[in-house]
């Protein structure tokens, strides 16, 4: 039978040092340090939180607009001290990775919403400089309008 879980054995599985505080057991597949506590799994910095009165319970919030979401300030996956967790939603950490470019979203064709290629904003750059006009290029690339005058002045596709 398994041990049962107390908030000493938790904070003994963890390594403090003047900054992180990092969790030297069992991580998942995404870097995250993991724990189980009474016959469930928990991310290790949640349980933190939870520890400390951060959150009110353990189990990840259901609702990506939940403010209850754990985020790092230190972007160290494993870290568990309390002074570098903070709470947001979903969306916020996911503007969080960007600013700190932890994450980037892909640029041009390779975009989710791209409906241009790379060449065919290269083409509509060209021909806008050869004098062609903005509707009837957005009409024959079957695109607004706005998309044009945005390719034009640099403001998409930005990576051509």
């Amino acid at each position: 039978m398994a041990r049962k879980q107390t908030r000493e054995s938790f904070w003994a599985k963890v390594k403090k040092t003047k900054s992180c505080w990092e969790w030297q057991k069992s991580c998942n597949n995404t870097g995250y340090g993991t724990v189980a506590w009474d016959g469930k799994t928990y991310v290790a910095h949640r349980v933190a939180a939870y520890l400390e009165g951060m959150v009110d319970k353990m189990e990840a919030p259901k609702s990506s607009r939940d403010k209850t979401h754990v985020l790092h300030k230190c972007d160290n996956r494993k870290c568990c001290n309390p002074k570098h967790l903070f709470l947001g939603s979903y969306t916020d950490n996911q503007l969080d990775a960007y600013k700190k470019i932890r994450r980037t979203q892909p640029k041009g064709e390779n975009h989710t919403n791209a409906k241009l290629t790379n060449a065919q904003v290269k083409e509509i750059r060209e021909r806008y400089k050869a004098g062609e006009m903005q509707i009837p290029l957005a009409k024959e690339f079957n695109v607004s309008q706005r998309a044009i005058s945005l390719i034009i002045r640099n403001e998409t596709y930005i990576c051509n």
